[in-house]
């Protein structure tokens, strides 16, 4: 039978938070609490895809986050992503004990768009190359 991959969902998201608490100043949620306090950033979606090279157990990883905003313009929201992307660009995540090591990392892009309500909202894509360390399961 074909192995499985461990899926590092749970290690980026972990080691994504610690991250961004520690060179950044805008508040981290994992999920937007029903009183946040804003501006604030916290994690969406998650995809994870095997490498495609046989027997290396490397997956490519993509996580969004989220930036909330109740200022009316884009420039908050602005400025937060750029704080995110120059961690990003400057600081590797440290998956190693979780048992996983990122090859590499950067900000796939960023989309900015108006709340219903009000207030602006961000996504900054991140996609990261990560190799199990502890082996298939």
């Amino acid at each position: 039978t074909e192995e499985m991959n461990r899926i590092p969902l749970v290690a980026v998201q972990t080691a994504l938070y610690k991250l961004l608490k520690a060179h950044q100043t805008t508040t981290v949620y994992d999920d937007l609490p029903k009183e946040p306090v804003l501006p604030c950033i916290t994690f969406g979606g998650f995809t994870c895809k095997e490498n495609g090279a046989k027997g290396s157990d490397i997956s490519d990883v993509s996580i969004q986050l989220q930036i909330w905003s109740e200022y009316q313009g884009k420039s908050e929201v602005n400025g937060i992503a750029d704080d995110v992307s120059t961690v990003i660009g400057k600081v590797r995540v440290d998956l190693i004990g979780y048992g996983f090591y990122c090859l590499s990392q950067s900000v796939d892009f960023f989309e900015s768009f108006p709340e219903e309500d009000e207030g602006y909202r961000g996504i900054v894509t991140i996609v990261l190359k990560v190799q199990n360390q502890e082996g298939s399961v």
